[in-house]
């Protein structure tokens, strides 16, 4: 008699469970939800844009900050940065140390629209960003050029850097 109860309430509960399994979703939740902006670095000569390694050593700071978001990187033809999440602007301070071990410093202002971004439920939320404007100081740099205004987990280049050409 006690084992027909059993089996009474045991069929209900793993009906229950394979409910429960089956139902539930299943959500591919980016590993890093951190976007970049990614910046190529270019120079024109001959009235062409070629796509350059720079050699001096980079270090990117985030300006007003404490945060070095770059550390001596060296022979680089580009640079992915992270994004402020709720700041209307960022400002980068580019430092560039040659082989003499002279540092040139550029700035570059970014002025952007920060939005939230949801894949589902069950992931944290993401912060993109929308690109309105740049503004830049013109030591080494010559232009910075909006490529893809849109900051998000697509791999595009969102600005090209161009220096001061040797020519």
């Amino acid at each position: 008699m006690k084992i027909a109860k059993l089996k009474y309430y045991l069929v209900p509960c793993l009906a229950i469970l394979v409910v429960l399994f089956v139902g539930c979703e299943n959500v591919e939740c980016p590993l890093n939800n951190t976007v970049y902006a990614k910046f190529g670095f270019y120079t024109l000569s001959n009235k062409e844009l070629t796509a350059i390694v720079v050699s001096d050593t980079l270090t990117v700071t985030a300006a007003g900050t404490d945060s070095v978001l770059l550390n001596k990187m060296y022979s680089t033809s580009q640079i992915e940065l992270p994004m402020s999440y709720f700041g209307e602007e960022d400002t980068l301070s580019l430092a560039f140390t040659n082989v003499e071990n002279i540092t040139t410093f550029d700035t570059i202002w970014i002025n952007k629209v920060n939005y939230e971004h949801f894949e589902a439920p069950a992931c944290p939320v993401s912060m993109f960003h929308y690109i309105t404007g740049v503004r830049y100081t013109e030591r080494l740099i010559d232009t910075v050029i909006i490529i893809n205004p849109n900051v998000n987990y697509y791999d595009s280049e969102n600005f090209k850097i161009l220096f001061h050409s040797a020519d």
